[in-house]
């Protein structure tokens, strides 16, 4: 678990000192797999932290596979460029990916839904006709 950084000190994580006008960004743990929120401690040595990068892996593949394929198919893509992303370390553009994986399984679990209410109001009317025929 990490531990944060007691604003007070004047020296980062590795024992660095620093000044208190430049701007010093710290990341803690692997974000990407455990979890584990940004620490970026600004000029003042307040301590911010960040909500981690969800890159909707799961969401998208069950997306593929039970709503709708190719909507959730462009959601996979997308979730795969966010974890990529997170591992190369580069959060902004994972935040964009991650962003446009969760609107396509949206779209794709919206698709879906469309398309099973459209299936059963068609059964419905196919049987209202067979049962006025015989």
């Amino acid at each position: 678990m990490p531990v944060r950084p007691d604003p007070a000190d004047s020296a980062d994580s590795a024992g660095h000192s620093t000044s208190a006008d430049e701007d010093v960004s710290v990341e803690y743990g692997d974000v990407g797999e455990t979890g584990a929120p940004v620490v970026e401690v600004g000029p003042s040595g307040e301590v911010e932290w960040e909500r981690p990068v969800r890159t909707y892996l799961w969401q998208s593949l069950v997306a593929t596979l039970l709503c709708c394929l190719p909507t959730g198919a462009i959601a996979l893509v997308y979730a795969s460029i966010a974890q990529n992303r997170l591992q190369l370390g580069d959060v902004r553009a994972a935040r964009q990916a991650s962003a446009r994986a969760r609107r396509w399984c949206i779209v794709s679990l919206i698709t879906f839904v469309v398309v099973l209410l459209t299936y059963v109001v068609a059964v419905v009317i196919l049987v209202a006709i067979a049962h006025d025929r015989a």
